[in-house]
């Protein structure tokens, strides 16, 4: 059924049991509860209402829900503004707050939790394939677009640029089995190279020795996370958007069409 006259269909709301952290959000034209939601994450110009609203024509022709984080700088430390790229910050678990986020949402829209589909770009691009390291299971699709650091998978290397200790860093192992059946869409500019590429000194919380071994530029590193994925997951598709560089709007598009096709069958 249609959300009933005078209900607010979108939206912006403090998560209730932490309210430094924000969420838009977006019901599906139906307003049924049994629809897919799409989760859009922001890099780190943060631009989260931008995240909800160019995914607006996918979701009105998919009838799906949308999710859009606001993670927000200096939370736990001033001046700290990566922490949810690498999943935790000082008292910071960024994976516990999307999943309070989407119990939140689903008390304002209910969705249907096993098609949840999962974009990030730039620095969210980041969030999003860690995210999934973990907790693929929860997801039935996946865009990582342009990161700017890569998690490779590899247990030798220390985390965050391998797998190594992740456990440890993250309290939660690697998700085998989820990223075995997870379809995943990586896609980066044809002019994306190494324009506002953070390099990190060792007095950095999140520095790594190992951050130069998925490549020099966006183009070498995402071509090295679709290499190590490809080891552990069984359906990973690449895409290079021609005239693109570091943009959002592009690199958005062509995700919503690839999500729109995974959305559809």
């Amino acid at each position: 059924m249609p959300p009933e006259p005078g209900l607010a269909r979108a939206g912006e709301t403090a998560l209730p049991s932490d309210s430094r952290f924000r969420f838009a959000w977006r019901m599906p034209p139906s307003g049924r509860p049994d629809r897919p939601l799409l989760i859009a994450v922001h890099g780190s110009d943060r631009n989260w209402l931008a995240c909800r609203e160019a995914f607006v024509p996918l979701a009105d022709r998919c009838d799906i829900s949308l999710l859009a984080p606001l993670f927000p700088e200096g939370v736990s430390t001033p001046g700290m503004a990566d922490g949810y790229k690498f999943l935790r910050e000082p008292d910071v678990d960024y994976i516990a707050l999307l999943h309070a986020m989407l119990a939140a949402f689903a008390e304002i829209s209910p969705f249907d939790s096993r098609r949840l589909f999962l974009f990030g770009f730039s620095g969210g691009a980041q969030f999003a394939h860690r995210y999934a390291l973990v907790e693929a299971t929860r997801l039935a699709g996946l865009v990582v677009a342009a990161p700017g650091n890569v998690t490779l998978v590899d247990d030798t290397l220390p985390w965050w640029a391998g797998t190594k200790d992740m456990d440890r860093a993250l309290g939660r192992r690697l998700d085998r089995a989820g990223l075995g059946t997870l379809p995943v869409h990586l896609i980066v500019g044809s002019k994306d190279f190494s324009e506002g590429l953070v390099e990190r000194g060792p007095d950095d919380p999140y520095y790594s020795p190992h951050s130069q071994l998925g490549g020099a530029t966006r183009r070498e590193r995402i071509a090295s996370l679709a290499r190590s994925l490809k080891s552990v997951a069984g359906n990973v598709s690449e895409e290079t958007v021609e005239g693109a560089g570091h943009d959002f709007a592009p690199l958005a598009a062509a995700a919503a069409t690839w999500l729109e096709r995974m959305m559809r069958d």
